[in-house]
């Protein structure tokens, strides 16, 4: 009989959809965990506190079956960070409190405090042992790979191992990869000699754990892991065939029998498939061919950390998150009310799904950014309130590139000022009932995945409006066939063209400006600030990008309950200078029914394919309604020698679990002034929202 340690990990992102969540658990979770228990099958099982909080208002039957599953010793219940975080990317205090909330959420639904943890992403450093210990967690999953790379042989795998940083100690388990690739991917009898054996040889101790998910909710799996028309399907008869060849085995009993523990030490590191997924797409295509022709010595991925310069959305929002989180920690001294009421806010910003982007559209993602991004802004309010503070002028490097940027806060606003450059790198409504990061525009980054569309699509010679044909993309497994996993699958939306394929370099600020299309050069700003009138004025001098140091504008941005920007433009001697202000935003109805824009007589619902263009003699506006936001945003020009409006949709195309998709991320707003030669050109703009 061969000891196997069957584990499942259940999650759904931070501001996911209603109706995702009830799909997901009606095709997974409940089945899966109501088949094991029906055939009294121990099992290891993780929930992040999202989903169990989710379970508990929507279906607490659920939560007594696994109670009652944990009280007859079926299961063993893992801990972790209570929002999905990647503990190695949080501060330590952070850390220990998502821990805690998890180990709190446990022993209230279910009696039990978590003594093994499900390490998010598997993502591994060795200073989280510590934090990890201080939560009473006694030993952890990783995957098999981040054991290779640590020196241990094939032949040494299925044991346990032992870690130690600083003197604090702490037991892994590997989880084989095979077996999360034929778990559920290969016919019952096949999944089963893949637990029995390993290198040639009988195993001392099978893992598989992995995302419960594709237990059902995967494309094409419901019927093949339950069964069809009566039939029975993989997970019954996985389960028939292993009586007699298998021990179902709870990790926390298998470390009290087996005394012996292999000593390693690993990287900082993850799962194969996500440290090719961090890879640069340059190293990537290196990465691939070397894997090709199997050349493994030096063959590795990059670490999760390194999602931050790939996406530097996401770099410069964990840098202001790590800012914050110090911030309540430090007002929590005098203020101790902050850390309740902040804290948790603080804490639902570090959920991992839309830090990143691998096999599911993750940052792509709008309204898993828009969660992440409202709770920051949740914190930063209530923190302000406790905090008493009005108006906040700070300054740290929120891009780790040497130059400090500026954040200026008051009541209304939230603004990210880029000194050298002069563009605002975020901006947040902080409107109370009408929250929103209303410039999280993101862009389309250079992806591995998208070079491939190009290679072996023949999408390179496509026409805008071409349709693709699916087909290739498909494959029929056949009736009696295992699907296909995820990471095999490629389908591509219909009418894909090079437009949607155009990739950008850096973020896309919320407002910048260009000089015959390169932005200028400022020096650094005076600030100005108003407490009693709730005001910021940032001040700044912008120079033409050539080096010559010839002055271009003026420029005021003030902060008060709307935004105004005011452009004093210097002469311009040269024929055909071409000079553009845009601004970029995003909405949380995207491009839905509830979203529409009006721009002089144009008016039209973002769901529909609008661009529009429009002349501005002296001055005009335009207009962002959101029904489902519940507010509106309105952009206002006053241009002396008027100038030209235009606007478009801002789209991007990522890979997920069904294939390539495009996502409406936001609008982009040009305006063009009129440059007369040798005269000076003022141009003024109004951001403001208001309720509707």
């Amino acid at each position: 009989m061969v000891d196997f340690i069957l584990g499942f990990h259940c999650h759904q992102p931070v501001g996911n959809f209603e109706y995702i969540f009830e799909k997901v658990h009606r095709e997974s979770y409940g089945p899966l965990v109501r088949t094991l228990t029906k055939h009294k099958v121990r099992f290891s099982f993780h929930s992040s506190g999202i989903l169990l909080e989710w379970w508990e208002k929507n279906d607490p039957d659920f939560i007594k079956i696994i109670a009652d599953g944990v009280s007859a010793g079926l299961i063993e219940l893992m801990g972790g960070g209570y929002y999905e975080p990647v503990l190695a990317s949080i501060p330590g205090r952070d850390r220990t409190r998502q821990l805690e909330m998890q180990n709190s959420a446990c022993e209230r639904l279910f009696g039990r405090t978590p003594e093994g943890a499900w390490i998010t992403e598997r993502i591994w450093q060795p200073d989280i042992i510590a934090c990890l210990k201080d939560a009473g967690i006694k030993y952890a999953f990783l995957d098999d790979y981040q054991f290779f790379q640590a020196g241990v042989s094939p032949e040494n795998i299925d044991n346990i191992f032992r870690t130690e940083y600083g003197g604090d100690y702490i037991d892994l388990f590997p989880i084989h990869e095979r077996l999360r690739y034929h778990i559920p991917f290969a016919n019952p009898d096949e999944s089963l000699r893949s637990v029995l054996y390993m290198e040639n040889r009988t195993s001392r101790l099978s893992v598989m754990f992995d995302d419960g998910e594709k237990m059902g909710a995967w494309p094409d799996t419901y019927e093949w892991v339950y069964g069809k028309d009566g039939k029975e399907g993989w997970l019954d008869g996985f389960i028939r065939l292993a009586r007699g060849s298998l021990n179902f085995e709870l990790p926390g009993e298998v470390l009290k029998r087996v005394k012996t523990r292999l000593p390693a030490y690993l990287p900082i590191s993850s799962y194969r498939e996500m440290g090719e997924w961090t890879l640069s797409p340059e190293k990537r295509i290196f990465y691939e061919a070397a894997r090709v022709k199997k050349e493994p010595a030096g063959l590795a991925g990059g670490i999760w950390h390194n999602f931050f310069p790939r996406y530097p959305e996401s770099n410069l929002f964990h840098k202001r998150m790590l800012v914050l989180s110090e911030k309540i920690d430090k007002a929590a001294e005098i203020y101790p009310g902050v850390k309740g009421r902040a804290l948790d806010e603080l804490l639902k910003s570090q959920a991992n799904d839309a830090y990143w982007h691998g096999i599911f559209g993750g940052i792509y993602i709008p309204h898993l950014r828009k969660a992440i991004r409202n709770a920051l802004i949740m914190a930063c309010i209530k923190y302000k309130q406790f905090a008493g503070c009005g108006i906040e002028i700070e300054r740290a490097d929120l891009d780790m590139d040497g130059e400090d940027e500026i954040q200026v806060s008051n009541n209304d606003w939230l603004v990210v000022y880029k000194p050298s450059n002069g563009t605002v790198i975020a901006l947040d409504c902080l409107k109370e009932g009408i929250i929103n990061p209303l410039g999280d525009v993101f862009c389309l980054h250079k992806e591995y995945d998208v070079i491939k569309i190009l290679d072996e699509s023949g999408i390179s010679g496509c026409e805008p409006g071409k349709k693709q044909d699916n087909d290739k993309n498909k494959e029929d497994s056949g009736e009696n066939n295992p699907p296909l996993t995820i990471h095999s699958q490629v389908k591509y939306p219909e009418g894909l063209c090079l437009n949607d394929l155009s990739y950008r370099t850096g973020l896309m600020p919320a407002f910048e400006m260009k000089l015959n299309g390169e932005n200028l050069v400022f020096k650094e700003p005076c600030i100005k600030k108003d407490e009693e009138g709730g005001w910021i004025e940032i001040l700044s001098r912008g120079f033409r990008p050539d080096g010559h140091g010839t002055e271009a504008l003026d420029m005021i941005i003030k902060i008060s309950q709307k935004i105004d920007i005011k452009l004093d433009l210097k002469p311009f001697n040269e024929e055909n200078t071409v000079f553009e202000a845009v601004f970029r935003l995003a909405f949380p109805g995207g491009n839905g029914p509830a979203v529409s824009i009006s721009m002089d007589d144009f008016i039209s619902g973002l769901n529909r394919e609008f661009e529009g263009e429009i002349n501005t003699p002296s001055s005009n506006e335009i207009r962002v309604k959101d029904a489902f936001w519940g507010a509106a945003a309105t952009v206002k020009c006053e241009a002396a020698s008027g100038g030209k409006f235009h606007v478009r949709p801002v789209r991007t195309i990522s890979l997920s679990e069904n294939g390539f998709e495009r996502i409406f991320q936001g609008i982009e707003i040009f305006f063009n002034p009129v440059i007369i030669k040798g005269r000076t050109s003022l141009t003024e703009f109004s951001v403001w929202v208001e309720k509707i």
